[in-house]
């Protein structure tokens, strides 16, 4: 009797473990597919269509289809056959994935007869919105497909469509006085870029390297000591927040502006001077008590000039 028994009980133990087992697997099955889910949601395998319409060879309209997010900020180009006609618009992505534009010359004029592209590609990632931003990723590394190019720092979604316009008229002519106001202006969008890219380098720098810094404000001005185009100078205004003695504070700036001047000497050649001016508001609240100027010599900033009254 008491085989039988013993007999019974080994086979429960042995259909228990059996059972634990299977459940073991089955959660770890089911946990790897819940990562596999995690992971393909964060990818976006972008997909763009574009179509053109021509009216009258005045008019070039483009219409895009996508899977990008409402608010995504995109750049359009237009290649045409004479330079003069090349032209950078910026859109905006609108529900449904959906986007348009139209180009057209000034006063109605023909479009010279030839070969045009236009292409259009994702902003840079730190023009997004927030929620753009997200979904894309750091550097656009959740853009995943064929319409996604790395040939950018990031990675930036693309597209392009390539037409001929034929049997025009007319060939758009420009005055000289025509021509040298659209270089002006150019160059102006160029400047205007290298500004705001500089700028948001050296925020991105102070946030993620001086926990006991904050920025009161930053200025990027064109660099007018020099006869290279698109030089800049960058005056940077902080606060240090932490509270110590004047000696001490006076240590942690100079570290800090020095730090800052090494990384943007090597992370952004158009920068060519930094001037770093700190306030110390446990000491003085609204007085400048340091200041730390730099300039390029190469890929480094050599400090040119330094005054506090911390010391």
């Amino acid at each position: 009797m008491n085989l039988i028994k013993t007999f019974l009980f080994m086979i429960l133990c042995t259909l228990f473990l059996s059972a634990c087992g299977k459940e073991d697997n089955t959660s770890t099955s089911n946990s790897s597919k819940k990562e596999e889910i995690m992971e393909n949601k964060e990818k976006l395998n972008v997909k763009i269509t574009l179509n053109k319409k021509i009216k009258d060879n005045k008019k070039i309209l483009i219409s895009g289809k996508s899977n990008l997010p409402k608010e995504t900020k995109i750049n359009i180009d237009l290649d045409a056959p004479n330079s003069d006609q090349s032209e950078r618009t910026e859109g905006i992505v609108k529900e449904g994935g959906k986007f348009d534009y139209e180009f057209s010359n000034e006063e109605g004029e023909e479009f010279e007869s030839g070969n045009y592209t236009v292409y259009v590609e994702t902003a840079p990632d730190h023009f997004q919105t927030v929620a753009v931003g997200e979904i894309f990723g750091e550097n656009g590394a959740n853009l995943v497909g064929s319409n996604v190019s790395d040939d950018y720092i990031d990675h930036r979604a693309t597209a392009e469509i390539n037409f001929k316009i034929k049997n025009s008229s007319k060939v758009k002519q420009k005055s000289k006085k025509d021509t040298a106001a659209e270089v002006t202006k150019k160059k102006d969008e160029e400047l205007s870029t290298l500004k705001r890219e500089a700028e948001y380098k050296i925020k991105s720098i102070v946030e993620d390297n001086y926990k006991a810094a904050s920025i009161e404000k930053i200025e990027i001005n064109q660099d007018m000591s020099t006869d290279q185009d698109n030089k800049l100078i960058a005056l940077v205004y902080l606060s240090f927040d932490f509270k110590n003695s004047a000696q001490t504070s006076y240590n942690m700036v100079e570290m800090f502006s020095d730090d800052l001047a090494s990384k943007i000497g090597t992370d952004n050649n158009t920068i060519n001077q930094i001037a770093v001016f700190w306030k110390v508001p446990y000491i003085g609240e609204d007085e400048t008590l340091a200041k730390f100027s730099y300039e390029r010599s190469g890929e480094q900033m050599i400090i040119t000039d330094k005054v506090s009254s911390l010391r």
